[in-house]
């Protein structure tokens, strides 16, 4: 199996559908940016078509919204289509965007609560709190 790690951004709000066999299925688009500039000093974009099954799909439809910066894992598909080459993941594994809580607070308040925070502020750690 040929396993691909994406990190990128939601084109449109996936969108969850039901299959004959009463299972759900979510997909989404992820936009990923090219690493080099063309001649011109562009930056290309390569787009992945993605897919979630399962109970995980309901999750992903909730959570993956249009312009969200999300990491997904999975099987890497590759076909032709008109000519075109399409690529597809088979996600496995996925991190939840950042913007997944709708509350207008900022950041440092949303992770204030979070014990692998300091509030927003740096935290320092010592060589000797490292367990490597």
């Amino acid at each position: 199996m040929r396993q691909i790690t994406i990190s990128g951004n939601i084109g449109k709000d996936a969108e969850l559908r039901n299959i004959s066999n009463g299972m759900q299925v979510s997909n989404f688009n992820v936009a990923v940016r090219q690493n080099r500039p063309d001649k011109d000093g562009n930056y290309g974009t390569d787009w992945f078509r993605c897919a979630v099954w399962g109970k995980r799909a309901q999750t992903v439809n909730n959570y993956f919204k249009k312009g969200s910066h999300v990491t997904v894992t999975g099987a890497l598909n590759i076909s032709q289509y008109n000519g075109e080459t399409q690529l597809s993941v088979d996600v496995s594994d996925f991190d939840l965007p950042d913007n997944r809580n709708t509350n207008n607070t900022n950041s440092a308040q949303k992770n204030s609560n979070n014990q692998f925070s300091n509030g927003g502020q740096s935290i320092d750690i010592g060589d000797d709190s490292l367990p490597f």
